[in-house]
């Protein structure tokens, strides 16, 4: 069904209030709103209106759930005390519930048919982890097999995030969906595990032509890093308050900093490039594609803010970013584990874990890992991915368990 937002007024659900555990409502909008990222970055770059539409009911859930999480806060709080304790909870919701707006902004993009330019095709190509939408085949080894089944996120670091059935969607399917002929999947995984995926599935990605790409290279060099950069600051805000960081928050800080810089850069770069009257469009939605991926770095930067002011992160915080579906987890790395003098790129830790390498501490240091980057004795590697990960990036680090960082 299309629509044109346009047109139609926005409708409210009327709030009441329901007692709703804080834990519950916080882990719900965490998880929705990491989603709404991925879908709204998948919709646009398949210009898929039914998950456009989506990501938008995905939007007015998430309000909603910051609305009656702002009234359990209000009870909670019965004096000064309790209210500094919960700061931090409110100011976590709110950031929260920017990165669903801003989702929202780049299903928007889709809806009321501005348009993407085809060098977005391009960029998904290039960011670090990659949406692939494939058609499941009746000859192909994932038919009738349940995501549980297929080890994917541990086997080659690919998660499916949505599966189009006939004309429904399934938004961040059970491990206990089965897949079946003709599903039309939304993945998300490192270039290797994708590809290797899309063999399985038999699925098909279109490419642009060389003189497209060659065309728009630094435009399409620079949103890659704007992507990049604003999800690995969302990373680093999380585990900032997982791991009450002020190192962390710090760098997070600096990010936003180098954000700003990228996003006008890459917006003049839009702007003064030899494009044709046609594209106009097209190039009206990458410009919008770039003010949410700095609406996501701003977000993340309001986290980090309540550990650089002192505000000790609310145990529930902690709590729901280990229970969330992405989580942050932290290992040791002991004398006995394999990882040990190997380089990041050598250690293939993403590969064999599911887990991406964000900040290797080293003493006081906080070290921006890189594929050359050297592991040592008592590293300790915080990482992001799916919880089933978590636990084989604690086994790799420290085979023997003699080293613990809870």
């Amino acid at each position: 069904m299309e629509s044109d937002l346009e047109d139609m007024p926005k409708s409210f659900e009327k709030i009441e209030y329901k007692p709703i555990p804080v834990r519950e409502l916080l882990l719900e909008m965490k998880n929705l709103s990491e989603l709404m990222i991925d879908l709204a970055y998948s919709a646009a770059l398949y210009n898929d209106k039914d998950l456009a539409e989506d990501v938008l009911a995905l939007e007015s859930r998430v309000d909603t759930l910051a609305y009656l999480l702002e009234m359990e806060i209000m009870v909670a709080s019965r004096d000064p005390k309790d209210a500094e304790e919960m700061v931090g909870i409110s100011r976590v919701a709110s950031a929260t519930d920017k990165i669903s707006d801003a989702a929202a902004d780049i299903a928007a993009i889709v809806t009321r048919n501005i348009g993407i330019h085809p060098i977005v095709g391009e960029i998904f190509e290039k960011v670090e982890e990659r949406l692939m939408k494939v058609t499941v085949k009746a000859n192909s080894a994932i038919v009738k097999k349940s995501i549980e089944e297929l080890h994917l996120a541990t086997r080659m670091g690919v998660d499916i995030i949505a599966i189009r059935r006939n004309n429904d969607w399934i938004l961040n399917p059970k491990k206990t969906e089965r897949v079946f002929q003709g599903d039309i999947l939304i993945t998300r995984g490192a270039q290797s595990g994708i590809e290797e995926f899309k063999d399985l599935a038999e699925g098909e990605l279109a490419k642009l032509n060389v003189e497209e790409r060659a065309k728009f290279e630094e435009i399409v060099s620079r949103f890659v890093e704007l992507k990049d950069t604003s999800e690995l600051m969302l990373d680093l805000a999380y585990s900032s308050l997982l791991l009450n960081s002020k190192e962390l928050a710090e760098e997070v800080e600096r990010l936003e900093e180098r954000m700003d810089q990228l996003h006008t850069e890459f917006e003049l770069l839009a702007l003064t490039s030899d494009f044709k009257k046609e594209e106009a469009s097209g190039f009206l939605g990458l410009i919008r594609l770039g003010v949410a991926t700095e609406k996501i770095a701003d977000a993340a930067a309001d986290m980090a803010e309540v550990v650089l002011r002192g505000i000790e992160p609310h145990p529930i915080l902690k709590l729901t970013i280990k229970e969330a579906e992405e989580t942050v987890a932290q290992a040791c790395v002991t004398a006995d584990s394999p990882l040990v003098h190997k380089t990041l790129r050598e250690a293939r830790v993403h590969e064999e874990t599911g887990m991406w390498v964000l900040v290797i501490k080293r003493g006081e240091k906080c070290l921006r890992p890189r594929a050359d980057s050297k592991i040592e004795v008592g590293d300790v590697l915080v990482a992001s991915g799916y919880a089933e990960g978590a636990d084989d990036l604690k086994k790799l680090a420290s085979p023997a368990q003699t080293c613990s960082v809870e």
